[in-house]
């Protein structure tokens, strides 16, 4: 593809106007700039560019790891030392990962990952640790990808609700601003050690990996209308779930991008076109729910649980402090254990959530339903809604930093958009001012990220933080996996002593027990 921004324009057979790239490559829309933009004063704004720097910023931030050791008392002993790990690239293991569920958890394409490092390097902490820097840098280049073509295919369409929200529609070098600050974000926020450095946490890049593919292969197939594309949009949709089940919100990903793309909800064909990927996450959370089960644990289960208005507050109080915590990535958790235990009263002080939510909600609704606010909320809400407590699946913590891994791009997106309007608006001097001081944010950010790299370089290493927070909680009963980490027999649970119980029996019971 040539560097430069070139249009050329022709009337199909239909009347509808055709737009074609330098380059050979072709899309639909009356206005089309290639992931390649160039400005109105003839700057070339390359996008692999962007793409380099991106890279470096993680690599900066994440090298850390690759001194960091397994977790082998943090469920590195069985979420990936396992048989399956060991059992070889054979038919029969291939297939038992790819059928069986592992200690209530259904991830066969992250197993896969897991067989394929273990089977050239064995148990290499150093070789898992670069398989998971590269799945985050690839998390982070398809992102970058992937707002661009949205940038490219409809922000500069006259129907886009983007064209007047702050930045000028005929200004490429803005888009592509808010593309890179977007990402850059997602890539250096504090909020995803935990996915990058804990090798037990791969499977979160792994779904957001493939989940990333299949939006952009799903861009595509919007583009184009090949039915090929589709296909490829249904396998990786699959393989995205065989990473983790968060995946299974892809169908309703994808209507928004049928919205973008100017297509109605009305529709009938959306429909037809969305339906089957419905139907396949019906199947996904079914399989998900039996893997808990097979486990006793999850919605299929005898497990005690919350009712259903105490998990409504736990979900206003975890949607809360998904945002608070991206906002003000301070004083980050290895775990964040409920208030309270099942069966127990909730704190008077978490019954506020709700009702701040509310306030915020009706005070700022004519703000919040426009673009672009309304677009980074949208994809954020999507992707954290599984976690939130509302569907009672196996949650041993209220919340948890890998789980805001990819929702977190729609919250980039709106501070993203918002400073690059308010750079726009304002004169030189102002914008000189306010760029050194997102710089120093960016590098506040990285060297903390930095930082928390390094504490989760072995079992030993996070030990300290447990111990104080387990202070904290006197009525808190830790699960085996920590209390092996702790090498503690004293705790001690207000229920009674419930050390001397069955395991499964303790596990129903207590909360983390």
């Amino acid at each position: 593809m040539n560097l430069k921004y070139v249009i050329y324009k022709r009337s199909t057979p239909s009347g509808r106007i055709r737009s074609k790239v330098s380059g050979g490559i072709s899309f639909s829309g009356l206005d089309i700039i290639s992931h390649t933009l160039q400005t109105s004063d003839n700057k070339v704004i390359k996008p692999y560019l962007g793409i380099i720097i991106l890279a470096t910023a993680c690599l900066a931030v994440y090298f850390p790891i690759f001194s960091n050791d397994f977790l082998y008392q943090w469920d590195d002993q069985w979420v990936l030392m396992n048989h399956y790990t060991e059992g070889g690239v054979n038919l029969q293991n291939l297939w038992s990962i790819l059928t069986q569920f592992h200690q209530g958890q259904y991830g066969p394409v992250n197993e896969y990952m897991y067989l394929a490092v273990y089977s050239f390097f064995g148990y290499n902490p150093f070789v898992f640790h670069i398989a998971s820097l590269l799945l985050h840098i690839g998390c982070v280049c398809l992102s970058y990808i992937i707002i661009l073509r949205l940038f490219t295919q409809i922000l500069l369409h006259q129907s886009s609700p983007l064209r007047h929200c702050g930045l000028h529609p005929q200004s490429p070098s803005q888009f592509s601003a808010v593309a890179f600050i977007t990402v850059l974000l997602f890539a250096i926020h504090p909020m995803n050690v935990e996915s990058v450095a804990w090798i037990s946490a791969s499977k979160i890049l792994v779904y957001a990996f493939f989940y990333l593919l299949a939006t952009y292969t799903c861009m595509i197939y919007l583009d184009r209308k090949k039915i090929g594309f589709y296909i490829l949009t249904v396998v990786l949709f699959a393989l995205s779930f065989g990473g983790k089940e968060q995946a299974v919100v892809f169908p309703v990903w994808m209507l928004i991008l049928y919205r973008l793309y100017g297509h109605t909800l009305r529709e009938r064909k959306v429909w037809i076109e969305v339906a089957p990927f419905f139907v396949m996450a019906v199947a996904f959370g079914i399989v998900t729910m039996l893997s808990q089960a097979a486990n006793g644990s999850g919605i299929l289960s005898n497990q005690e649980t919350y009712p259903l208005w105490q998990r409504f507050v736990l979900g206003c109080y975890s949607l809360v402090e998904y945002i608070v915590k991206f906002t003000f990535p301070y004083n980050l958790l290895y775990i964040y254990p409920f208030p309270m235990t099942v069966g127990e009263a909730l704190p008077a002080w978490i019954l506020l959530y709700p009702a701040i939510i509310f306030i915020i909600v009706t005070a700022l609704w004519n703000y919040l339903k426009k673009a672009p606010f309304s677009i980074g909320l949208a994809f954020f809400l999507i992707h954290i809604a599984l976690v939130l407590h509302i569907i009672p699946l196996s949650r041993y913590v209220v919340i948890a930093d890998r789980y805001n891994y990819l929702a977190c791009i729609g919250l980039s997106f709106i501070v993203a958009w918002y400073a690059v309007a308010f750079l726009a608006s304002r004169k030189a001097t102002v914008r000189k001012i306010a760029i050194g001081c997102l710089v120093c944010i960016a590098l506040c950010l990285s060297i903390y990220s930095n930082l928390r790299c390094r504490d989760w370089k072995d079992t030993d290493s996070i030990k300290k933080e447990l111990r104080e927070l387990l202070k904290q909680r006197e009525d808190y009963v830790p699960p085996p996996e920590i209390e092996k980490l702790m090498g503690a027999t004293s705790f001690r649970c207000k229920h009674g002593d419930c050390r001397s119980s069955p395991a499964k029996n303790r596990k129903n019971k207590h909360i983390l027990c």
